[in-house]
């Protein structure tokens, strides 16, 4: 019974353990844990009224961070 006792309670240190590495590893480095950005559109459709063929558009769109930490826009592309 007691070598029982004992292999549960190495078993229960490894999984505590295992838990702490395991946290540690899901958190980004540099930023707290539960602080993310988050990008809110303004306008999630436009009207551009008659689109004529050759003609350019332009269209300005807002972006606004509702999270909790900085948002950073590092690459876009038209699509």
């Amino acid at each position: 019974m007691k070598i029982q006792g004992r292999v549960l309670i190495v078993l229960l240190v490894l999984i505590f353990v295992a838990g702490l590495f395991g946290a540690a590893a899901a958190a980004p480095k540099g930023k707290p844990a539960g602080k993310v950005p988050r990008l809110v559109i303004g306008a999630k459709t436009i009207q551009l009224g008659e689109v004529l063929e050759g003609q350019d558009y332009l269209y300005t769109y807002t972006l606004k961070n509702a999270g909790d930490a900085e948002a950073q826009i590092l690459n876009v592309r038209p699509g």
